[in-house]
C-alpha cells in the first residue's frame, strides 16, 4: 500500500511538476493591444534598484550652450540661434550635419564612465540612444546618420552595452532611452529662412533635398510644434519602429524610455507605439525564460494635452514616469523620476544642482514607491568635466554609508511629513531619513507609535555611519523620541535605523491624522506675500515674475506696474497670465495672447492666419478665434484653457480650438512646468487629472487660482470665504471679506505670492 500510494504520489508530482515548470517556461503573449499589455508588472530588479544614472550625450555639446540646440539653431533670433551665427556662421552655410561632424567625442571610455557610475551606487546604467535631432548612436540598420558612420565613429551603444555586461553578475542593469518620436516636426525648423537681416529669405540647410535622410523631407502639414507630430507621415512612423526594434534585438535593454507617452497622436492613434513595447516585452521575455524583464517608462502628459498631443497614456501597460517632479503620496505602483544634475546636455560653465539636493529629492522620492534615474552629460570629448566628477563622488559617498536606506526598500504607512521621510525594509526595520536636525537635536514622531495596549518591539536605534555611538531613545503611546548626540553632523541627510519585532502593531489612527492639512495649509497662507488692489477690480492674474493686470468695473483692461494702472485699450471679460503668456477674452468673445519669447510648446498662427491687435503700451496681441470664450487661462507651457459661452471647456492646439465635454463657470491653470488645471463647475472645485475630473467639494465658489510652486488651489465662494485645496486635503479660511471678487496665485522672485481684485477701495 505504501509502495502504491507512494507511485501515486510520483506521478502526481510529475504531472504537476511538469505543468508548473511548462507554466513557468511559457513566455507571455504581448499583444499590441491596451489589453494584452496591462499583464505587465514593473519588474522587481526595478523596484529594488531604485537609482540609476542616465547619460544624454550627443553633438549638442560642441556648442555646449543648451538642449535642442538642433531645433533651435533654425529659429531666428533665439539665443541658440545668435550663437551659431557668431560662431559658425549662417544656418544655411554651416548647418546642424556640420557640427554633427564636429563631434569626435575622442576620449570617450564607456568602461570608465560605467565604473564610476557603478561605484557611486546606481543600480541601472542608461544611455541615450537619439535625441529629437534624428541622430543614432549605434550602428543603425535604418537610418544611416549615426556615430558609426559621422562624428565620432564609434558605435556608443554597443560600447555601453558591453561595459555594463561587466557588471551583470552584481545584478546591474542596462537601459536605453529613445527621444526621436518627434522628430518629423520637431526637427522642421531646418527648413526656414531668416525673415530679415543681411540672410533675408535665404533657405537654411535643411532645405537641401539632398540632406533629407537626416533633416527630414518638409512636413506635409505643416507642422513644426515640438512635441510629438499631430499626424506623422507613414513613412516616420515605419522607420521609427524599425529603429526601435533594431535596439531592442541588438543592443537587448531591460530599460526603455520615450520622451512622453505612446506614440503616435492623429490617426496612429497610438497604434505604432503599443506595437513598439509589445515588441520590447516579447523579445525581452524570450532572453529571460518567458519572463518579461524590461521596463517600459512613459510619461502622463494627458492633463497638458487631453487627446494625446503629447502621446497617449494608458494605466498598467508600462511604469510611470515623471520629468523632474515627484509624487506627493505613495503610488503603489512603482514609478521613477527621470532628472539631471545641470542642463540635460554638457553646457559650459552650467551650474549643477547640489549633492544635497539630489540626495533629498531621491530620499522623497524612494519614501513614496519610486526610482530616480539621474543625467549627468559629458563634454563633446566624452569625459565628464571635473564639477560634475566631484558631484558624482560626494554622492557616492553618502551612498556606501546610507545605501541601506534606498536599495530594496519599500515605502511604510506614510512617507513622512516636513523634513523627515520613511521607509521600511521587511517587517524587521525602518529608517527614519533627517534632512534638516531637528531643533535642540531631540526628534520626536508623534505618528510612530503602536496601537493602545501594544509594543513596537523596538530593540535597536542607530544612526547610520555612527552605529558604535549609543542613542537615547524612547517608545510609547504619545511618540517615538531620539536624542541625536552632539557631534554628529548632518550631511545632506542622517539616517536613523530602528530594529524591532512587531511594526504592524503601529496606530492606523496616529499616521491617519497626518492627513489633516489643515495646520499645513493655513501656515502657507499665513506665511504668504498678500497684495490687496487699491483700485475696483472685477478680475486680477499674476504670472511667475509678479506682473499683474486686471480688469476694471468697466471692463478696461490694464497692467499694473508699481502701483499705477496703464490702460491698454482693451475691454475685456477675462485675463490670466503665466510664465506662458498672457491671454484676455474681449468682448467680442475672442482669446487674445501676448507672449514676451518665442513659445517653445505650441504652435501659434502665422503668416495670412496671424492677426493682431496692438495695445495702447505698442505691444501685439495674438487673436485667436475659433470659439466665442468667457473665461480662460494659459498654462506654463503656454496652452490656453478656456469656457466657451455655454460653458463648455476648450483648449487650444494643433492650430485649433479642442472641445471637452465639461462644464464650468471659471477655469485656471497653475503648477508650474507639469501644470494642473481645475475648474469651478456649479460652485464646486474640480480638478483635472488627465482623463477624468476628480470632483474635490466647496459650495458656491466663484474664482480660483493654483499656486506655482505647492500646487495648492485657492479658491473664493461668492459669500468672500477662502478654502484652501491641496493633494491631500483642504481647508476653509475663517477670513471673510466679500468685498472680494477675484484671486490670482504668482511669483516674486521664486516665492509664491496672492493677489486679490476688490469691489472697493481698500482703506489703509
Amino acid at each position: 500500500m505504501k509502495i502504491r500510494h507512494l507511485s501515486i504520489l510520483l506521478v502526481l508530482t510529475t504531472i504537476f511538476g511538469y505543468a508548473q515548470s511548462s507554466k513557468k517556461e511559457s513566455p507571455k503573449i504581448y499583444n499590441p493591444t491596451v489589453e494584452s499589455l496591462q499583464q505587465y508588472e514593473t519588474p522587481d530588479w526595478f523596484s529594488k534598484a531604485k537609482f540609476g544614472i542616465w547619460v544624454c550625450w550627443n553633438a549638442y555639446t560642441v556648442p555646449a550652450v543648451g538642449d535642442w540646440y538642433a531645433r533651435n539653431m533654425y529659429i531666428e533670433g533665439h539665443p541658440h540661434y545668435n550663437f551659431h551665427l557668431k560662431n559658425y556662421g549662417h544656418p544655411s552655410k554651416f548647418g546642424y550635419k556640420d557640427i554633427v561632424n564636429e563631434w569626435k567625442g575622442e576620449d570617450f571610455d564607456a568602461q570608465s564612465l560605467v565604473d564610476l557610475f557603478v561605484e557611486i551606487g546606481a543600480k541601472y546604467i542608461v544611455a541615450m540612444a537619439n535625441h529629437h535631432d534624428n541622430f543614432d548612436l549605434w550602428n543603425s540598420k535604418y537610418h544611416k546618420w549615426n556615430s558609426v558612420n559621422y562624428g565620432p565613429k564609434r558605435d556608443i551603444m554597443a560600447e555601453f552595452h558591453q561595459a555594463v555586461l561587466k557588471y551583470k553578475d552584481k545584478g546591474i542593469r542596462w537601459g536605453v532611452t529613445s527621444h526621436v518620436e518627434r522628430a518629423s516636426s520637431w526637427f522642421q525648423t531646418n527648413k526656414g529662412a531668416d525673415k530679415k537681416g543681411p540672410y533675408a529669405g535665404v533657405p537654411y540647410d535643411g532645405n537641401d533635398a539632398a540632406y533629407w535622410d537626416f533633416y527630414l523631407p518638409p512636413n506635409a502639414d505643416g507642422d513644426v510644434k515640438p512635441t510629438q507630430p499631430s499626424n506623422a507621415p507613414t513613412y516616420w512612423k515605419e522607420n521609427w519602429l524599425a529603429r526601435c526594434k533594431d535596439l531592442f534585438e541588438h543592443y537587448e535593454p531591460d530599460f526603455f524610455y520615450v520622451d512622453g507617452g505612446v506614440p503616435f497622436p492623429g490617426d496612429d492613434k497610438g497604434r505604432t507605439g503599443l506595437e513598439m513595447i509589445s515588441n520590447l516585452y516579447t523579445t525581452n521575455a524570450a532572453r529571460h525564460n518567458g519572463e518579461n524583464e524590461a521596463v517600459m517608462c512613459i510619461k502622463d502628459w494627458y492633463a497638458k494635452a487631453p487627446k494625446g498631443e503629447w502621446g497617449y497614456y494608458w494605466d498598467g501597460i508600462a511604469t510611470l514616469n515623471l520629468e523632474r517632479a515627484r509624487l506627493p503620496l505613495i503610488r503603489k505602483k512603482p514609478w521613477q523620476t527621470d532628472t539631471s544634475i545641470g542642463d540635460w546636455t554638457y553646457v559650459k560653465d552650467d551650474e549643477y544642482r547640489s549633492a544635497t539636493e539630489i540626495l533629498q529629492e531621491l530620499i522623497d522620492i524612494v519614501s513614496k514607491n519610486g526610482n530616480m534615474l539621474l543625467n549627468v552629460s559629458p563634454m563633446s570629448n566624452g569625459q565628464l568635466d571635473n564639477k560634475a566628477l566631484l558631484l558624482l563622488k560626494e554622492i557616492g559617498a553618502w551612498m556606501k554609508v546610507n545605501g541601506e536606506s534606498i536599495y530594496e526598500t519599500t515605502p511604510w504607512a506614510t512617507s513622512g511629513v516636513g523634513n523627515l521621510r520613511i521607509v521600511k525594509k521587511g517587517e524587521k526595520s525602518l529608517y527614519l531619513s533627517l534632512m534638516e536636525m531637528p531643533t535642540g537635536n531631540k526628534l520626536n514622531v508623534p505618528y510612530l507609535v503602536p496601537k493602545k495596549g501594544k509594543s513596537l518591539g523596538i530593540k535597536k536605534v542607530s544612526i547610520l555611519g555612527h552605529e558604535n555611538v549609543s542613542l537615547k531613545w524612547n517608545s510609547d503611546e504619545e511618540s517615538f523620541n531620539v536624542e541625536i548626540p552632539k557631534g554628529i553632523e548632518l550631511k545632506h541627510a542622517l539616517v536613523i535605523k530602528i530594529e524591532l519585532d512587531n511594526l504592524k502593531e503601529y496606530s492606523q489612527k496616529a499616521v491617519a491624522k497626518l492627513d489633516d492639512c489643515t495646520e499645513q495649509l493655513t501656515d502657507w497662507w499665513k506665511n504668504l506675500p498678500i497684495t490687496e488692489s487699491d483700485g475696483v477690480y472685477k478680475r486680477i492674474t499674476v504670472n511667475n515674475q509678479n506682473e499683474v493686470w486686471a480688469i476694471k468695473s468697466d471692463n478696461s483692461l490694464v497692467e499694473i506696474k508699481n502701483g499705477k494702472e496703464i490702460d491698454l485699450g482693451f475691454k475685456a471679460l477675462d485675463v490670466g497670465a503665466s510664465a506662458g503668456g498672457t491671454v484676455f477674452v474681449g468682448m467680442d468673445n475672442i482669446v487674445y495672447l501676448y507672449t514676451k519669447n518665442l513659445p517653445m510648446w505650441v504652435d501659434l498662427p502665422s503668416g495670412e492666419n496671424r492677426v493682431t491687435r496692438k495695445s495702447k503700451d505698442d505691444k501685439e496681441w495674438l487673436m485667436i478665434p475659433g470659439i466665442k470664450a468667457i473665461r480662460c487661462d494659459i498654462s506654463t507651457t503656454g496652452t490656453i484653457w478656456a469656457v466657451q459661452d455655454d460653458h463648455t471647456i476648450a483648449y487650444y492646439a494643433d492650430l485649433i480650438w479642442k472641445k471637452l465635454d465639461k462644464k464650468a463657470e471659471d477655469i485656471a491653470c497653475g503648477g508650474g512646468w507639469l501644470g494642473m488645471v481645475a475648474i469651478i463647475n456649479n460652485g464646486q472645485l474640480e480638478r483635472f487629472e488627465g482623463t477624468y475630473w476628480e470632483k474635490l467639494g466647496g459650495k458656491d465658489l466663484v474664482a480660483l487660482d493654483i499656486s506655482n510652486l505647492e500646487k495648492n488651489i485657492v479658491c473664493l465662494s461668492s459669500k468672500g470665504k477662502i478654502s484652501i485645496y491641496n493633494l491631500i486635503g483642504m481647508v476653509e479660511l475663517e477670513q471673510v471679506d466679500k468685498n472680494i471678487l477675484d484671486i490670482s496665485c504668482g511669483l516674486k522672485d521664486n516665492k509664491e505670492t496672492v493677489s486679490m481684485a476688490r469691489s472697493s477701495i481698500l482703506k489703509h
